[in-house]
């Protein structure tokens, strides 16, 4: 007996019952289903970027960044007469009188007995102040921090050697070397106040100086340089307002001549 297979499913009749399935009542019907009151105020994210905003990275409640400050505008050149010999002349002599005009109106009116203003040191200052006033070495931090530094260990080192009692060459040649160490030490190297200290170290007026010579960092150290930056600043002032005066006047004059 030969078995008939069993007849498979028409097309058609799949098709039938799966438009049959679409057009029922049922599957036409509206969702009538009930939302929650939090299902219904929660706002919906048709993007679906929640893993965006909800992510472990983001952290609520965390300031922005502040932005980047803006840039500081570069300090304004100095003209080229604050370069000329002229102007360097003109400010060496300017300084290195007035600090004779300074000690002499001490000793004039009793300030301190024996001033010591004027020291050869300065003549180095005024070489690196007036002369080459862009040089890092003249600087107002590492001329103030070096004297500093330069005259308070000569006196540190002249009262140990009076108290061991070695030579006064070794307290010479000990003082200024030590302090050219602690200024390279410090970032603040200026040649100048290490002459500024073999000058207290080789001098008995310098020692004679009020407070067991603790006086010559105030005089000459602080007001010596103080003075001498003071001269500076105005010379450079007057030299730079002078030449862009001269320089406006000079273009209004080549401005008059092209018109005429």
């Amino acid at each position: 007996t030969i078995c008939k297979p069993h007849a498979p499913t028409s097309v058609r009749t799949l098709a039938r019952g799966i438009t049959t399935r679409e057009a029922s009542p049922r599957a036409m019907a509206p969702n009538t289903t009930r939302l929650s009151a939090t299902e219904k105020t929660a706002p919906t994210n048709p993007l679906n970027t929640a893993h965006l905003t909800k992510g472990p990275d983001v952290e609520a409640g965390v300031p922005e960044p502040a932005p980047p400050p803006a840039p500081k505008a570069a300090p304004k050149p100095n003209s080229p007469w604050v370069m000329h010999w002229g102007a360097a002349a003109t400010g060496s002599f300017l300084g290195l009188g007035g600090l004779f005009v300074i000690e002499n109106w001490l000793r004039t009116v009793h300030a301190l007995p024996d001033p010591m203003l004027a020291v050869g040191s300065f003549a180095a200052v005024a070489t690196l102040m007036y002369a080459a006033p862009a040089a890092p070495l003249g600087k107002p931090w590492p001329m103030f921090y070096g004297h500093f530094l330069s005259i308070l260990i000569s006196i540190a080192v002249y009262y140990m050697g009076e108290a061991v009692g070695w030579s006064s060459d070794l307290t010479i040649a000990l003082s200024p070397s030590l302090a050219i160490g602690l200024m390279v030490q410090q970032g603040v190297p200026h040649p100048p106040a290490a002459a500024c200290s073999f000058i207290f170290a080789s001098s008995l007026r310098a020692h004679a100086q009020p407070l067991g010579g603790a006086m010559y960092i105030l005089v000459p150290g602080v007001i010596g340089c103080a003075y001498m930056l003071l001269v500076q600043y105005s010379l450079h002032t007057g030299l730079n307002l002078a030449y862009e005066y001269n320089q406006k006047r000079r273009k209004a004059m080549e401005k008059d001549v092209a018109m005429h």
